[in-house]
């Protein structure tokens, strides 16, 4: 038994050295195959169909744009892994998007919106300088890396999904050979479409990216379309957000960069009518903000996120990117999965539009009115009309009392103005006046006021909403002349603007000037005649300084909202009109039921009636 024993522990012994030479072995062969010889993981085969001819690579080593001085050493694309030799195109089209690719990169050169057009054609979303880097560029290092720029092979791996791909090796062949892939997929009908991002070695050893400790960082750097025109404070804008805790939050970068750590569930490149909103994965990505000023315009906003360290031989990142119109029915969808075609769900992408302020509900209201009535008339000038007509005959019974209210002050203005006279040196004493005699009369002070009260948040509401109600974008009421409620009207413009030293007139306009008259109309109806002193002067002051003021605040508002307002004018001078004649033939049936006083002694005086005496029926003569 003991021999036996000492047999097996010796062949145990024999087998585990083996074994473990065996790995050594191995293993060494496959270091130094690797370190002399080494052999990639095939690409995937390109069709013939979507790929330019294949050219052998040149014969020099092409090197990636080095990354900033920080001891790391580049990445290089060695000279025998596939290569085409040449920049070529490529597109994919969706109904709703036109995408075009340059395999210098892998990035995206163009997108364009077939269904959305303005005065300069289909709208493009990608303004980038030829030549340098464009959108979706990726740097192998940190969030200052510069792009890489090589030239990708291309393959299309169906209808809706393109990948460009190519082999690189470490240029200090410290590490092995990897494969970088970009992988874009469109959908029809979606303004979302995803990108991948997969990093495979070679070896089943991680990846050697650790360049200031990233991997990668994806970038969008060009400028959002559509091209912003000289438009005033009211044409398009830039502005950077992300939600972060479910919460809005606007970025505004210290300089001009801002980087951060801070998880956020997306960060946009928001326009006034159309938005970039990049949707990363779970893992933990170093944001970058940037927003630069050109010609006096921040409109030079980017986006990078930096990913870490990657601890494996192969990684997929994914990003869901949104690059569409910033309009409430294609940005709620991603709310429910079971509306896109991505199953995204509870993504809250309508937070990026404007709004938010305290009197959103009421701009929501007046949303849902303007669409009801531009589905019946398909002019959102007449839409707008009628939606004016609406809400001055919903307030039409508080517009009556504001204006009873405005006459009863009127008939009170003398005793007003006899306590005024009164005290006038003891201005506690008349405030107490005053208040008990508004009580005895029963009369509220504010009541003619309330119609302007309600009118302000209104004409707030409706503001915001021609500002940034997308639909309204393009949109014409009379050819010619009011060709984009969205943007101000202009009869003539000028090449420069006329500098007025307080004021720059950059084209003559039509609407703000129909506007003043229909102010100055308006106030001759609704104010009433006063007496003289300081009041009277007050008023007039009001009813012209006020109209004229606001012609050069209105002069470069948006065009809808001065038709909002023009109609608004014309129809409270209708309402006051009749208000007025009302109140007319109030005070008429008042006087004509009061007695009638005569002086004593006066001719007219009425003498009174003689009594009047009746015979008695059935006593002839009796008692006589």
């Amino acid at each position: 038994m003991m021999n036996d024993n000492q047999s097996d522990k010796a062949f145990d012994s024999k087998t585990i050295l083996a074994i473990v030479l065996s790995v050594l072995v191995m293993a060494g062969g496959t270091w130094i195959q690797q370190k002399f010889w080494p052999t990639p993981t095939a690409p995937a085969p390109q069709p013939a169909a979507t790929q330019p001819a294949a050219a052998p690579a040149p014969s020099a080593t092409a090197a990636v744009p080095g990354l900033p001085a920080s001891g790391t050493a580049p990445v290089i694309a060695a000279a025998e892994f596939e290569a085409p030799s040449a920049e070529a195109t490529y597109t994919v089209k969706t109904d709703v998007m036109e995408a075009v690719f340059t395999n210098r990169g892998g990035e995206l050169v163009s997108l364009r919106l077939p269904k959305h057009a303005d005065k300069d054609g289909v709208v493009e979303l990608i303004d980038a300088p030829r030549g340098e880097a464009q959108a979706f560029s990726l740097s192998l290092g940190g969030p200052n890396a510069p792009p890489l720029r090589e030239l990708l092979n291309f393959r299309r791996i169906d209808d809706r999904t393109v990948e460009f791909w190519r082999t690189f090796l470490p240029a200090d062949g410290a590490g092995s050979a990897f494969t970088l892939r970009k992988r874009f997929t469109f959908v029809p009908g979606e303004y979302m479409f995803r990108l991948e991002i997969v990093l495979e070695n070679s070896v089943n050893d991680v990846l050697p990216l650790t360049a200031e400790g990233f991997a990668y960082t994806l970038t969008y750097g060009p400028r959002i379309g559509p091209t912003i025109h000289e438009g005033g404070r009211y044409a398009d804008f830039r502005k950077l957000t992300a939600l972060e805790n479910g919460k809005k939050k606007i970025i505004n970068p210290k300089g001009g960069v801002e980087t951060t750590d801070r998880r956020a569930a997306w960060s946009a490149v928001a326009g006034k009518y159309f938005t970039l909103i990049v949707l990363p994965d779970a893992t933990p990505y170093t944001t970058t903000y940037r927003s630069h000023t050109e010609n006096g315009k921040s409109d030079l906003s980017s986006l990078a996120f930096s990913r870490p360290v990657i601890k494996a031989s192969r990684q997929t990142d994914i990003f869901h990117i949104y690059f569409g119109p910033k309009s409430s029915r294609e940005l709620v969808r991603y709310d429910d999965s079971s509306k896109n075609a991505f199953g995204r769900t509870g993504d809250k992408l309508e937070e990026v539009m404007e709004g938010g302020n305290i009197l959103g509900w009421l701009e929501a209201i007046l949303k849902v009115g303007l669409n009801f009535f531009y589905s019946l008339i398909p002019n959102y000038g007449i839409a707008i009309i009628l939606l004016t007509i609406l809400t001055k005959v919903l307030m039409y019974p508080i517009t009556a009392k504001g204006s009873q209210g405005t006459a009863r002050m009127q008939e009170l203005q003398p005793k007003i103005q006899e306590i005024q006279a009164k005290y006038k040196n003891n201005p506690q004493k008349m405030n107490q006046e005053m208040a008990e005699f508004y009580k005895r009369e029963g009369y509220n002070p504010m009541s003619g006021c309330l119609p302007l009260l309600i009118q302000f948040p209104i004409f707030i509401a409706m503001y915001n909403l021609f500002n940034n109600h997308f639909d309204l974008r393009g949109a014409s009421f009379i050819a010619g002349w009011i060709s984009d409620l969205s943007q101000p009207e202009a009869i003539y413009k000028f090449a420069e603007p006329i500098n007025l030293v307080i004021w720059k007139m950059s084209a003559i306009r039509g609407l703000p000037v129909i506007y003043v008259a229909s102010q100055l109309l308006y106030g001759k109806f609704t104010q009433q005649p006063q007496s003289g002193g300081q009041s009277a002067s007050q008023m007039k002051i009001m009813m012209y300084g006020m109209p004229i003021m606001f012609f050069f605040i209105l002069y470069d508002v948006p065009s809808g909202l001065l038709v909002y307002w023009i109609v608004s004018n014309v129809l409270t001078i209708g309402q006051q009109a009749v208000i007025n004649r009302m109140i007319h033939k109030k005070k008429q049936a008042a006087a004509s039921s009061a007695p009638v006083l005569v002086p004593e002694g006066s001719s007219n005086r009425k003498k009174p009636a003689a009594p009047v005496i009746a015979p008695v029926k059935g006593r002839k003569g009796k008692g006589r």
